[in-house]
Order: C-alpha cells, then structure tokens, then sequence
C-alpha cells in the first residue's frame, strides 16, 4: 500500500538510501536526494525537480533503508 514519504517512520538508527522510485501525480519517479521536507526527483525526461515529502507516494517495504553505525 502506497503512503507519502513524509509518513515513513525509521527508526533511529535507519537512514534512506536515495536512487527509489516514487509516485507523483500518477507518474513513476526516481528520488535522487531526501531532504528534511522536500526531495529531489527525476522525471522520466531526465529533468531534476524538487517535491514535498507528502506529494510523493511510496511503499514503505520496498524502500531501500540502511542502519547506521552508532558511536
């Protein structure tokens, strides 16, 4: 089930790789770079463009998510 970026809850020690696929407006996108509230995206004709975290749909278990090393 797809839900907005901004509702992912990682934990603490979790980190979001960028390079995932997004919806926005209907159409796929590849999400090169997550920001505090906004993320930048490619369209599919290659141009670079920024989104809010709550305009872009995801599936949170097909997110590519890292755990940081602590300490």
């Amino acid at each position: 089930m797809a839900i907005p970026l901004s509702e992912v809850q990682l934990a603490e020690d979790e980190m979001l790789l960028d390079g995932f696929q997004a919806v926005l407006a209907g159409q796929v996108v590849t999400v090169t770079a997550v920001l505090e509230r906004t993320c930048v995206y490619v369209t599919p004709e290659g141009d670079r463009r920024l989104a809010n975290k709550q305009e872009l749909m995801v599936e949170q278990e097909k997110l590519p998510i890292r755990r940081r090393r602590l300490g």
